[in-house]
């Protein structure tokens, strides 16, 4: 293929060699977790733990498994491992987007998705596919996004009573009982095929200015199903110990997500370094669809790992930011979908306009309350829930792409106000709850902010 002014000779790496290097990610994050936790008695008795949360929204490992941290590595590292074994298995073309899946699992296996709590939601999604007549490898993917519902899983699992009933009070006694386990199945095959519904056709509605289909396709599906439950006597709260957020070995973990970061941008350069020339391209550029077929595998890892540390710098800006699961569980997913239409450019007029909006909103909070107006301010910006709005909400990257900076930034500016709202919903069972919002932003709100612009124009 000869070069261009917008094209360059993207040289051919074979999808066993992708898989390889994000196998190679997931040994990574194995062996790091065996560092810091060197103990086998440790990591049994961490792992343990994990495995039985509830991994409802937000919910912060790290605190779950006490002093075993180096546990969420290996079981992040795992899960990685497994959906690269399932895209080989299925013949999955390991592109922009099945590279994002791979990355939300991987990244919530820090924060919610655990070895056993996906796999029901990820086969419903196939039997949606072979119910309508899809090859396999076409809705891998799909499956994998579709675990954002793994808590409902996890719920159903621990809290069913031998009689059926709920016990599904925060902190409760966990029960691992048969009908409890078969009941999860079901309503988790149930709910994997009902993401598989939505996901093909929502993308009509918000014609393509979210890049979280999935986790609107799954807000949907959790509302819907959380509403039963509660009806039915199995609905729950979000409350617990394992919703603080303490500075837990901030130094340590913050290092961890370094050496990810350097790693993809190490292998990006090693395979295709003549691509990478031209990285320019996909890190400075506003981009749609994905980056590796546009630019190819090498420049597209490098961009993987330059959003990330994009991302970190804006945790280590806010100044009161600490290292815990969500945060690991944005930071790669947005690294994710730097394969699939994030970049630098597209980044930063979201973020800034949730940094102004909830900046802007704590200091009235402040003014009314009479407290310290920029200490308040400040103290919210680096909160939990506006630093991971910030990151999440580089998912509209597409209305940066198609509508500009300045629609991006209001786009922001509401997803900031709207998602500390959401979880309730859908009973904090959707791990993409951001997604789910952003479905929304763009739905509903993003149409009404062209109108208004469009009008001020025309004025």
């Amino acid at each position: 293929m000869s070069t261009s002014e917008n094209k360059v000779e993207i040289v051919p790496v074979g999808n066993v060699l992708r898989a390889i290097v994000f196998i190679g990610l997931g040994l990574v994050s194995i062996i790091m977790g065996l560092v810091l936790t060197p103990s086998m008695e440790g990591i049994m008795e961490g792992f343990k733990a994990q495995q039985s949360a509830t991994g409802l929204l937000d919910i912060n490992t790290f605190a779950v498994v006490g002093e075993n941290i180096g546990v969420p590595f290996i079981n992040a590292g795992i899960l990685l491992i497994f959906v690269m074994l399932s895209y080989l298995m299925t013949k999955t073309t390991i592109n922009g987007g099945s590279i994002a899946a791979a990355f939300m699992v991987f990244g919530f296996g820090f924060c919610g998705k655990t070895l056993w709590n996906v796999w029901p939601l990820f086969l419903g999604v196939v039997l949606h596919g072979l119910a309508n007549k899809k090859k396999i490898n076409t809705v891998t993917g799909l499956g994998w996004f579709a675990a954002a519902l793994s808590p409902m899983v996890s719920i159903i699992t621990l809290y069913i009573r031998p009689d059926g009933s709920s016990n599904t009070a925060m902190g409760a006694e966990k029960l691992f009982t048969a009908g409890g386990i078969a009941l999860a199945i079901i309503i988790g095959l149930i709910a994997g095929y009902l993401v598989g519904v939505f996901a093909s056709f929502l993308p009509e509605k918000h014609t393509g200015l979210t890049l979280y289909n999935a986790g609107f396709a799954a807000g949907l599906t959790g509302l819907l199903i959380f509403a039963i439950m509660k009806v039915i006597g199995l609905g729950h709260t979000s409350s617990g110990p394992f919703h603080e957020y303490p500075n837990i070995a901030n130094g340590k973990l913050v290092a961890c997500i370094v050496v990810a970061l350097v790693y993809l941008i190490i292998c990006g350069l090693l395979i295709t370094a003549k691509e990478c020339a031209h990285i320019d391209r996909v890190v400075a550029h506003k981009y749609s669809g994905s980056a590796v077929e546009q630019f190819g595998f090498g420049p597209t890892l490098v961009n993987m790992g330059i959003c990330g540390f994009g991302c970190l710098l804006y945790f280590v800006l806010t100044t009161t930011a600490n290292a815990h699961g969500p945060l690991f569980a944005c930071l790669f997913t947005v690294v994710g979908f730097a394969s699939n239409g994030i970049s630098i450019r597209t980044m930063a007029p979201i973020m800034a306009g949730v940094y102004c909006t909830s900046f802007v909103l704590a200091s009235i909070q402040a003014l009314l309350a009479g407290t310290p107006v920029l200490e308040t301010a400040f103290a919210y910006v680096g909160s939990k829930n506006m630093l991971i709005a910030a990151v999440f909400g580089c998912g509209m990257a597409p209305v940066v792409y198609r509508h500009g900076a300045v629609v991006g930034f209001f786009a922001g500016m509401v997803h900031s106000i709207l998602v500390p709202n959401i979880g309730v919903l859908h009973g904090w069972m959707n791990l993409y709850n951001n997604g789910f919002c952003l479905g929304l932003v763009v739905t509903f709100f993003v149409p009404a902010i062209l109108i208004l612009l469009h009008k001020k124009q025309k004025e």
